[in-house]
């Protein structure tokens, strides 16, 4: 896979993911399930220099609508 491939598919999970946390989201409120999110990931950490202040820290949060998001995208991709 050449990495114009990569990025494109790379781009595809990541609106897949996008789309489908707003899907699972706005159809939580009807389907109580979709709504359940996993999370995980680093919590915040302060570097304090002198001069700045630099704060790392990541975290994803996952739900049903999510995972069906990546593969409905994942799925667009293969076919293209």
């Amino acid at each position: 896979m050449d990495r114009k491939r990569f990025w494109l598919m790379m781009s595809y999970m990541i609106i897949g993911a996008i789309l489908g946390t707003i899907l699972g989201i706005g159809l939580g409120k009807v389907f109580p399930m979709l709504n359940s999110a996993v999370s995980f990931g680093f919590s915040p950490f302060a570097l304090n220099l002198v001069i700045m202040n630099i704060t790392f820290g990541i975290t994803f949060y996952l739900n049903i609508g999510t995972v069906v998001g990546v593969i409905l995208f994942l799925y667009l991709f293969l076919i293209i």
